[in-house]
C-alpha cells in the first residue's frame, strides 16, 4: 500500500492592511482643529435683515427709525432761547433767575417724555417695517401725532415768549432753536412711516413666498 501524502499545510494568510495615517498637519493630538466662526453681532444681523428686505420694508424701517432718533435728540437740544440785544447775550445779564430762563432744553420742556416716545417709536418702526405689523404702524402714527400736537400746540407758542427775561429787559427777543425743528421733523417722519405701511400692501416675506410656491 502506498501511503497517502497529506497536502502541505499552508500558514495563515496575511491580509494586507493599509498603514494608519498620521495625524493631520498642524494637530498635536490627531484631530484637526475646528474652524471658529466669528459670532454675529446685533448690528450684523440687522444689516443682513435690511439687505434681504423688500423696498417697502426698508423705507418704513429707515424712515420710522430716523424719526425716533430725532425724538431722542430733541431732549438733548435747545427748544427755544432768549437773547438780550442791549447786553449782547442773555447769559451775561446780572440776574441769576433770568439767566436760567435764557435757554430751555428739550428735557426741561418735556420732562424726559420724548425719550420714552423715541424708544417706543423705534420699536414700532421695527415692527411696522421688518415685522409688517399693521398695529405697530398705527402706534407709530399715534406717536407722531402726539409729538406734533405737543410741538405745535405747546412748544411753538412758547418759542416767542421772552418770559422773565422780557419782563426785566425790553430789548429781549425769543425764538425757536434746533430742538423744536428736530421735534417737528421727527413727528412727521413717524407719521409718514406708519401711514406708508397702512396704505400700501406689503409683499409676502421670502419664506411665505416659498411656501406658497411649494403649495401651488
Amino acid at each position: 500500500m502506498v501511503a497517502e501524502r497529506s497536502p502541505p499545510s499552508l500558514g495563515p494568510k496575511r491580509v494586507c492592511e493599509p498603514s494608519p495615517k498620521g495625524p493631520p498637519a498642524g494637530s498635536a493630538d490627531g484631530y484637526a482643529p475646528a474652524r471658529m466662526e466669528a459670532p454675529r453681532t446685533a448690528v450684523t444681523r440687522v444689516a443682513g435683515a435690511l439687505r434681504s428686505a423688500d423696498p417697502l420694508t426698508l423705507v418704513v424701517t429707515v424712515v420710522g427709525a430716523l424719526g425716533a432718533l430725532l425724538l431722542l435728540l430733541t431732549e438733548f437740544s435747545t427748544i427755544f432761547s432768549v437773547d438780550v440785544l442791549t447786553s449782547g447775550t442773555c447769559e451775561e445779564i446780572a440776574d441769576p433767575a433770568a439767566r436760567d430762563a435764557c435757554q430751555t432744553s428739550g428735557f426741561e420742556q418735556h420732562g424726559g417724555a420724548f425719550l420714552l416716545l423715541g424708544l417706543l417709536a423705534l420699536l414700532m418702526a421695527l415692527g411696522a417695517g421688518r415685522g409688517r405689523s399693521k398695529p405697530a404702524a398705527s402706534a407709530l402714527v399715534a406717536i407722531g401725532a402726539v409729538v406734533l400736537a405737543f410741538a405745535l400746540g405747546r412748544d411753538l407758542p412758547k418759542a416767542n415768549d421772552t418770559g422773565l427775561v422780557g419782563i426785566q429787559y425790553e430789548e429781549a427777543k425769543a425764538g425757536p432753536r434746533s430742538g423744536l425743528y428736530l421735534e417737528i421733523v421727527g413727528g412727521v417722519l413717524c407719521v409718514a412711516a406708519g401711514v406708508l405701511r397702512l396704505v400700501t400692501r406689503a409683499e409676502p416675506a421670502p419664506s411665505e413666498r416659498e411656501a406658497s410656491t411649494a403649495a401651488g
